[in-house]
C-alpha cells in the first residue's frame, strides 16, 4: 500500500512520538549564536512560527523562500518551517559573492 508522506508529516510524527528527544546539535563555534541541542518539539514549534512568518508576509504556497546560512539548526528548522508548508527552500551557500547571491535571487 502506498502512503505518500510529506515533509510535515515527519515533523509531526517526530513531534508527537519523540518530543523531548534531542533532534539536532547545533555547531558551536559559527558565526551566529549557537541554539545547542533543539528538541522535536521546539523544531516543531519554531518551524510552525517560521511558515506564520512567511504567511504573514504574503508568501504563497509555491513561493520560493532564500535562505543564506551555514549548515546549522536554523536551517534545518526552515526546511521545515519553509517546505513543510509547501513553499520551496532555496538555500544559497554563505561563501558566495553578492552579485552570485544576486544572481540566484532574481533567476
Amino acid at each position: 500500500m502506498y502512503y505518500p508522506l510529506t515533509v510535515r508529516d515527519f515533523l509531526d510524527r517526530a513531534d508527537s512520538v519523540y518530543p523531548d528527544r534531542v533532534g539536532i546539535v547545533d555547531e558551536p563555534n559559527q558565526p551566529a549564536a549557537s541554539l545547542g541541542e533543539l528538541t522535536y518539539r521546539q523544531i516543531a514549534v519554531d518551524a510552525r512560527a517560521q511558515a506564520a512568518a512567511l504567511d504573514a508576509l504574503g508568501v504563497p504556497v509555491g513561493g520560493r523562500v532564500a535562505i543564506i546560512s551555514q549548515n546549522s539548526a536554523r536551517l534545518f528548522t526552515s526546511f521545515f518551517g519553509v517546505s513543510g508548508w509547501g513553499r520551496v527552500l532555496v538555500p544559497v551557500n554563505f561563501r558566495l559573492s553578492a552579485p552570485e547571491v544576486q544572481y540566484i535571487v532574481r533567476h
